[in-house]
């Protein structure tokens, strides 16, 4: 996983137990490189050019914290650019999956 992309799993996790962060990351880190090549370029693609903008957002002091990184991902989840909301909603879905899947208990046999 990209730093960018590991930076955005870290806002979206819900969850502060570091051992479910980590699960959490480990899964969409997984995720992510079973891909197939031409989605995962395009998700790296887009991973370096929002990092390389979120990067350019903190040299200046613009975004400051997690919680400042949450309310730009969230900006552009609803934002007017399809490509850009499509990367928030897939990271997100793949979090959101996670933090169900590992919250969930074990089904016992009948």
């Amino acid at each position: 996983m990209l730093w960018f992309e590991r930076e955005v799993v870290a806002a979206l996790v819900g969850s502060d137990d570091p051992r479910v962060r980590s699960a959490v990351e480990e899964f969409v880190d997984g995720s992510v490189r079973d891909k197939p090549e031409h989605l995962r370029l395009g998700l790296a693609g887009e991973s370096i050019l929002l990092g390389a903008y979120a990067a350019a957002l903190r040299s200046v002091g613009r975004l400051d914290g997690d919680g400042a990184l949450r309310a730009l991902l969230q900006s552009w989840e609803t934002g007017p650019i399809g490509v850009v909301r499509q990367y928030v909603r897939a990271m997100r879905s793949l979090v959101t999956f996670a933090e169900n899947e590992l919250a969930s208990p074990p089904s016992k046999a009948a």
